[in-house]
């Protein structure tokens, strides 16, 4: 199974394109940053431009975002949610899985605490898929994403 986890936002977007074999693998991680000077509009385009990019490049089956939170800041939701809506546009017309994660079930799942710290997630992350250097903290996010759905299909499915 291939994954493209997604960390989406209105001016940096996190990728992680994450294979499960014996273990999982990563295959590609990395930041869109979007044209600050560019509307919303225009960065959306580009954003889904980027993402089809990448399933053109990687074909995943499966495609996981995490869910945005609107209580904390209601305004900055609102363009989190725009951009999430451009990566299920692509997983509607691609015809891929898709699912969504609370931030707290990400780290639930990763550190055994739905409370913990970015960056005890972040060197979770690091230690369980092997990465030699830290990625940024956007494509930590989406590597995390990733890992978490890997992680809760294995518990569902064991093998």
């Amino acid at each position: 199974m291939r994954i493209l986890g997604i960390d989406p936002g209105s001016r940096v977007t996190g990728y992680a394109v994450v294979e499960e074999e014996s273990n999982p693998r990563v295959l590609s991680w990395g930041i869109l940053s979007l044209k600050r000077q560019d509307s919303l509009p225009e960065r959306l385009r580009t954003l889904y431009q980027e993402l089809l990019h990448l399933w053109e490049e990687f074909r995943p089956a499966v495609l996981v975002l995490e869910e945005v939170i609107p209580e904390r800041f209601p305004r900055a939701a609102l363009a989190l949610g725009q951009a999430q809506g451009v990566v299920l546009l692509l997983a509607a017309q691609k015809g891929l899985s898709w699912y969504l994660y609370h931030p707290s079930t990400v780290k639930q799942t990763l550190t055994g605490n739905g409370r913990a710290s970015k960056e005890q997630v972040a060197y979770m992350v690091k230690n369980m898929l092997n990465l030699e250097e830290d990625p940024p903290l956007d494509a930590t996010d989406a590597l995390a994403l990733a890992l978490t759905h890997l992680l809760r299909m294995r518990s569902c499915f064991p093998r």
